[in-house]
């Protein structure tokens, strides 16, 4: 049976990633993301979502706009509890001791999974 994945080499990246959403910035983020951040606490191993927080790779933001620098502030300073989806405050920089760079980072990597790469276009019929 054929896999239905698009292998990552075949991927096309989205277009225009914000300055400071590099490959080395998401995978450092995901790193924190899943470790001593605590994010994946709240929004599971790949930011998919729980009962304690939503999903973060939807694309679907409930609080603004998605975009890097709006996801560094909310990563930052946290979201009220009576902001959000599940009734459950987000700490702000998980409460963990993040630096500025580590909240980017972490920032970086969400960025990245709600803006996932996308498969290239199909071939024109007769190029093969």
């Amino acid at each position: 049976m054929a896999s239905l994945a698009v292998p990552a080499e075949a991927q096309v990246p989205p277009p225009n990633r914000p300055e400071g959403v590099t490959d080395s910035a998401i995978t450092w983020g995901e790193a924190l993301f899943r470790g001593p951040a605590n994010c994946s606490r709240c929004h599971g191993d790949h930011g998919r979502g729980s009962g304690y927080g939503p999903d973060l790779a939807d694309a679907i933001w409930w609080h603004g706009p998605g975009t890097f620098e709006w996801l560094v502030r909310e990563v930052t300073h946290g979201i009220p509890e009576n902001l959000t989806v599940t009734g459950g405050r987000m700490p702000a920089r998980g409460w963990a001791p993040m630096n500025v760079a580590d909240v980017r980072a972490v920032a970086a990597y969400v960025w990245s999974i709600s803006h996932p790469p996308k498969p290239p276009p199909p071939e024109p019929p007769g190029r093969n």
